[in-house]
């Protein structure tokens, strides 16, 4: 099973939000990282057809997915980052609803509707309107419905926005879990979310793809570009201003902080071991 995008392209006008963006998609978890603005969720807008692409292709198993239409989506997995639910339905409602749109059968959708609500922490609110519901029951609805008919492949914009630790956990741990015989991609600025349970990682910066590896591939790149240094607090703001500082905490009753980059003080520590995603992430997208 392969996604293919070959120099995938959206304009808005003079704005380039995807720049000739060319990656394939194998079975597996794929983190993608940016900031906001970053050209994420114009991505994700575009593999989901629900945006007319500037240029470029999307081919699913050798496919052009506009070809393939309803074959396409029949297989496709979709949360996305807007909360558009139906307020005046209930969380079952919803979900067979979305599993008639999807022509489930009925039985079947029965069936994983149950196992859906289980897992995405819902049974106790089923039958409760989802104009009630927080913004983080919200995530977890439109995940559910997300997974509704077994898709190949499952797209997922910011899935664990407005979750606390605890559900945060609990989702990722699950995502992890059906990744096998698919293709997800999990979209998010939250380095945490995706350290655990992507096999690879795509940074995205300003419309283009800035790195693509595994995690241990990403933090080997950077094995050389942070160090740790004492700082006094009025440093601090001029510090700042010369290079990506990542943390500021306190070691020795003193102030010390944490930079990331080609660039870095002359005086300080490397730190070749506990290297995060935070420090790839600042490396690579950080300004």
């Amino acid at each position: 099973m392969k996604l293919e995008l070959r120099n995938l392209t959206k304009k808005y006008g003079n704005f380039t939000a995807l720049d000739r963006v060319s990656i394939t998609f194998t079975e597996g978890v794929y983190g993608i990282l940016g900031a906001n603005g970053a050209g994420k969720s114009t991505m994700m807008n575009l593999l989901t057809d629900n945006i007319a692409r500037t240029g470029g292709q999307i081919l699913f198993n050798g496919v052009d997915i506009l070809r393939l239409g309803p074959r396409f989506r029949r297989v496709l997995g979709y949360m996305p980052q807007q909360q558009g639910c139906y307020d005046h339905m209930t969380a079952q409602t919803f979900l067979s609803y979305m599993a008639d749109l999807k022509a489930i059968p009925k039985r079947r959708a029965s069936r994983e509707i149950e196992r859906l609500l289980a897992v995405t922490n819902l049974t106790d609110v089923r039958h409760k309107k989802l104009g009630g519901f927080s913004g983080g029951m919200k995530q977890r609805v439109l995940l559910a419905q997300a997974l509704l008919g077994n898709p190949k492949v499952v797209i997922l914009d910011e899935p664990t926005a407005g979750l606390d630790p605890k559900e945060r956990i609990r989702i990722r741990n699950f995502i992890s879990s059906m990744s096998r015989r698919r293709i997800i991609l999990l979209a998010t600025h939250i380095v945490s979310d995706i350290e655990s349970i992507s096999d690879e990682i795509l940074m995205m910066k300003r419309g283009r793809v800035v790195g693509l590896d595994t995690p241990a591939g990403l933090l080997e790149s950077v094995a050389s570009k942070v160090k740790e240094l004492p700082c006094e607090p009025y440093e601090l703001e001029w510090m700042q201003e010369r290079y990506k500082v990542g943390n500021v905490f306190q070691r020795y009753g003193e102030t010390w902080i944490r930079v990331v980059g080609d660039k870095l003080p002359p005086i300080g520590e490397f730190v070749p071991d506990h290297l995060t995603l935070e420090d790839v992430y600042l490396y690579y997208l950080g300004e």
